[in-house]
Formats: C-alpha cells, sequence, structure tokens
C-alpha cells in the first residue's frame, strides 16, 4: 500500500475466535497526531500514549475484544509489559510504540497471550497485510473498513485509512478507532489545527446511538520531513476526503441499522444552535425508530428540535422529508403519506429542518434504531 509501513493481523485468543490482534511497523519512524475521546473516563492506552514520543513512532499495537478501560494501574501496567517485549522483538526504543484497545469495559489485558502473539504478528508484517490488520481491530463490525486515495504534488502521495466502528458512536473527538497513514511530509507543528478541522468535519459528524466510547481514537501517521510544503492544500483535501469516507463507512455500518439519514438544519441564528438541534434529532430514540418503520412523523422531529436546549420558534420551522415539504410556518402541509412511506423505503434518506430564523447550517448522519440493535447489545458480553 505504502512502501515502508507494515502491517499484520493475528488470532491471539483475546475474543473466542477470529482475529483480535493488530500490529503496524514503520521502517522509518514517523510523526503522529491523535485525537481522543472527549469522555472524562479514558481507556489506558489514551493515558499510556501521552506520555510517548509521538514524533518518532515506529509502530502501534491495536486489540479488539477487550477495552482496558477502567481497569487502573494494572490496566497501565499491563500495556507497559507488552511495551516491553514489542520493543524488545522489533529492536526499536519503547517510547516510540502507540497502543489502541476496543471491546469490553472494565476488563484487563490478557498481556501473557498478547506476548505470545508477538512472534507470529512480526512473522506476518507485510506492506499488502492491511486487509488481516482492519479484520484484527473489528468488534461487531461487518466488515473491515478501509479507504486509500492519492494526490500529486512534488510526486505522486498516498493516504490509506483504516477504521473500526459500528456501535457506540457519537464522538465528540473522534470515533471508536481510525488511522492514516501516509507517505506524504506533513509538518506536524503546523498542522494539527487542521487535523483537528477534518475530524471535526467527519467523524463529529456522524452518530448511531448517541453513545460516546471511553476509547475513541483518531491518529495520523506521516513521514518526518518538510520537502514538500507546498502541496500542503492538496494534501488537506484529499484527508478530508478520506476521513469522511471513512466516517461514512462506520456510520453505514451501524450496528443494527438499515438506513442512513442524512439530518441538514438550516436558518438557524448560530452555528451552535444548528448543531445542537442536529445531534438532538439525530439521537432520539423516536425520531430513529420513525425512520426505521419509515413513518413520516415529523411530529417527533419537531418535539425533539423544541428539546434541544436552545430557542426555537416553532411558527418559523419548514420541514422537508425526501424532497418533500410537510411542514411550512410550524404546520402541516398535506402530503401524500403512503407515497412518502415508499420514498423513505431507502437506505439513504435525507431530513432538512429549516429553522428561517439565520444564515447558519450543520448537518450530520445518523442511522435508524432497529430490532437488531437491541440484540446486538443485549448480549454484547456474551
Amino acid at each position: 500500500m505504502i512502501k515502508g509501513i507494515r502491517f499484520a493481523g493475528v488470532e491471539s485468543g483475546i475474543k473466542p475466535k477470529g482475529y483480535d490482534l493488530g500490529l503496524v511497523f514503520f521502517e522509518e519512524p514517523m510523526n503522529c497526531l491523535a485525537a481522543y475521546t472527549r469522555n472524562r473516563v479514558k481507556a489506558a492506552h489514551i493515558l499510556f500514549n501521552r506520555r510517548q514520543k509521538t514524533d518518532n513512532v515506529s509502530a502501534i499495537l491495536v486489540n479488539s475484544g477487550c477495552a482496558n478501560a477502567c481497569t487502573g494501574r494494572e490496566g497501565l501496567e499491563d500495556i507497559k509489559a507488552i511495551n516491553n517485549r514489542l520493543s524488545e522483538a522489533l529492536n526499536i526504543e519503547g517510547q516510540g510504540i502507540l497502543f489502541a484497545s476496543t471491546g469490553v469495559i472494565g476488563k484487563r489485558l490478557p498481556k501473557d497471550r498478547i506476548i505470545d502473539a508477538i512472534p507470529g504478528l512480526l512473522k506476518g508484517l507485510k506492506e499488502k497485510n492491511i486487509e488481516l490488520f482492519a479484520n484484527a481491530i473489528m468488534t461487531t463490525d461487518t466488515y473491515p473498513k478501509i479507504v486509500k486515495t492519492k494526490f500529486k504534488g512534488k510526486r505522486q502521495y498516498t493516504i490509506v485509512g483504516v477504521a473500526k466502528g459500528s456501535g457506540m458512536i457519537n464522538p465528540l473527538f473522534a470515533t471508536m478507532l481510525a488511522f492514516f497513514f501516509t507517505d506524504y511530509p506533513v509538518p506536524k507543528e503546523g498542522f494539527k489545527r487542521y487535523f483537528m478541522d477534518s475530524v471535526r468535519g467527519s467523524f463529529e459528524r456522524i452518530t448511531v446511538d448517541g453513545e460516546c466510547s471511553t476509547n475513541d481514537t483518531v491518529m495520523l501517521f506521516s513521514r518526518k520531513s518538510n520537502e514538500d510544503e507546498d502541496s500542503l492544500g492538496l494534501f488537506r483535501d484529499s484527508l478530508n476526503k478520506a476521513m469522511k469516507e471513512l466516517s461514512l463507512m462506520v456510520v453505514r455500518d451501524g450496528e443494527g441499522a438499515t438506513r442512513v439519514i442524512h439530518i441538514i438544519i438550516k436558518g438557524a441564528k448560530t452555528k451552535e444552535t444548528a448543531e445542537r438541534i442536529a445531534r438532538r434529532i439525530a439521537t432520539s430514540p423516536l425520531s430513529k425508530t420513525a425512520f426505521f418503520g419509515c413513518d413520516p412523523n415529523w411530529g417527533r422531529f419537531i418535539a425533539a428540535a423544541g428539546d434541544a436546549g436552545v430557542p426555537v420558534d416553532p411558527s418559523k420551522v419548514e420541514i422537508i422529508m425526501q424532497g418533500e415539504v410537510l411542514v411550512r410556518a410550524g404546520v402541516e402541509v398535506p402530503f401524500d403519506e403512503q407515497g412518502l412511506k415508499g420514498m423513505m423505503n431507502k437506505k439513504d434518506i435525507e431530513l432538512i429542518v429549516d429553522l428561517h430564523e439565520g444564515r447558519s447550517s450543520y448537518d450530520i448522519y445518523t442511522t435508524d434504531l432497529t430490532y437488531d440493535y437491541i440484540k446486538i447489545n443485549a448480549s454484547y458480553r456474551s
């Protein structure tokens, strides 16, 4: 995929079956920019990574099946033990390894199984094995999520993204786990703000269930030189595209989801108002079940908007579903309910709520709420 970046994935026994441990090794140390969850309860890998050298990263080890969150000092000690053994096996500095975990909260990493799996990981390291890595980081995902894009600067550069995420998706900084790799030499110090803007414009604009994980992580790994700063704008555009594409893969694979709904709030006085209303509708169980049932019950949407904690004048609100006006000036407009039900029976639905109070807007992608979501999460630990 990208010369000098090698991937591996193995079954280590963290999960009852399937790939559950992935490794990425950089033949030349990379810079890393990272965004982590805003949840005040943070997984051990986040606490550990913040003490590491993010300007000289040689490897990242990612596991699924165990979140290693709420495991106290022991959770950090487990990572340190794995870090020591992995750094010895790779013959690199211990401070140059980062970690990420996903899975059940409150369970410690089976560090001995992970350490025992290191020789197999090293043996499997190949540039082409990105799909094995993508499989190793999945939990309830139904397919591995990988994107690849190229752009032309002084030479042709590549961006590759890998993510896992299906449930517990309501990022306010990142989303479950997402990793981006590029051979473009990103100027680390000056790019942090642009990186965060890309995260906010993609992973922060999706939600499946309104739940913010303890483990949410987005990372960007890039070359360390500054040889092509003239192409920074092209890189930013390509990174935005890759992040958007990968974030939509996450929401489309939402646990039990049958539809993806694009909610657009227009005509708000401020962007904050638009965002609050968009998120409230997107996480409303009544709205989400209406989407599942193809029910154009617009009262659920306007009620959620009025419960967003921001001023709303219902007498100005217009609601448009799949291009059909349902409400104008806060009052229902006659529409063909059966016809609209058929228009809602699609994989992609668009809902527009125009407040007619200003020029600010915000959009977000969400899913419907289905029987299968309940089934998956009612037995997640078993």
